[in-house]
């Protein structure tokens, strides 16, 4: 007896664990942060989501390459703004981008000085849901890119 339900219970686990697995096989695979078109709210905004960007991206941080250059001097702005970063370089990285034709007028400028970032592909990601750890990361991520750019 206790060896035929020894048996009984070693062929429910293996039933099982193939279960698991071919379940497991069948799901879809997620897609990367960068290909979700919208999230949470218009224009692909990140800012709605529930546990922030922190717990979305965990360490990683986004890229502030696709970034235009109005957006870059907008949340430069926010980032001196909020002393998420200092210094003479940050301010002068940020007179020289909104000293240049057009760049504190566009739009993209006015959402940057509002927190907002321009991922690219028309995605948003709002440094409003972020801890000051990470805002500082990307303020010096962000400062970075805009004295690449002068």
């Amino acid at each position: 007896m206790i060896r035929s339900s020894t048996v009984a219970a070693a062929s429910f686990c293996t039933v099982l664990a193939l279960a698991v697995n071919a379940h497991a096989q069948t799901l879809p695979s997620m897609p990367s942060i960068h290909s979700i078109p919208s999230l949470g709210g218009s224009g692909g905004s990140m800012s709605n989501m529930s546990g922030g960007v922190g717990g979305l991206l965990g360490n990683a941080m986004p890229s502030v390459s696709s970034a235009p250059t109005g957006n870059v001097a907008g949340v430069l702005s926010y980032c001196v703004q909020n002393n998420y970063v200092q210094g003479a370089g940050a301010t002068t990285a940020l007179s020289a981008l909104s000293g240049r034709s057009g760049v504190a007028s566009s739009p993209a400028y006015t959402q940057g000085q509002q927190g907002m970032l321009q991922t690219g592909s028309g995605n948003t990601l709002s440094m409003s849901g972020m801890k000051d750890q990470m805002r500082t990361k990307l303020c010096s991520m962000v400062l970075n890119r805009a004295k690449s750019s002068l």
